[in-house]
């Protein structure tokens, strides 16, 4: 007696990997999946405080050219456009604490547009993950 024919490819799905890439494709040209990325453990390369920043800009019309400085940034990973206490709300990742302070007095609070800051340093990122399709 012959063994039952199982797939080359182990899936939990029983779909080939060309059909996989089929439908991801598909995904891409429908916009749904816009990229890629690597995930870096930012531990390893020495990073370690991570720290949220609510910006005050002196005015609306300062938007632009503040987030085109914080852009050139390269503490700055992350910024949102926001409604509430904040105009903008940025991600900074640092080596130290001395660092975080550098970055602040040195570069972020000496943006014109910047009226004030304030800092939250964060401890732990317990939760951290995409939206489910």
């Amino acid at each position: 007696m012959r063994a039952p024919l199982t797939p080359k490819w182990p899936s939990r799905f029983q779909v080939s990997p060309a059909t996989v890439h089929v439908r991801v494709e598909k995904m891409k040209s429908a916009g749904i999946i816009t990229g890629t990325e690597v995930l870096v453990n930012t531990k390893a390369l020495g990073y370690d405080v991570c720290c949220f920043i609510g910006i005050n800009l002196n005015a609306a019309r300062d938007y632009q050219s503040a987030l085109d400085k914080l852009r050139a940034l390269d503490e700055v990973v992350e910024a949102y456009y926001t409604t509430g206490a904040y105009n903008i709300f940025v991600k900074l990742m640092c080596r130290s604490i001395e660092e975080l302070q550098h970055v602040l007095i040195n570069k972020l609070q000496a943006i014109d547009e910047v009226q004030s800051t304030e800092t939250l340093i964060s401890l732990q990122n317990p939760i951290n993950r995409n939206v489910k399709p």
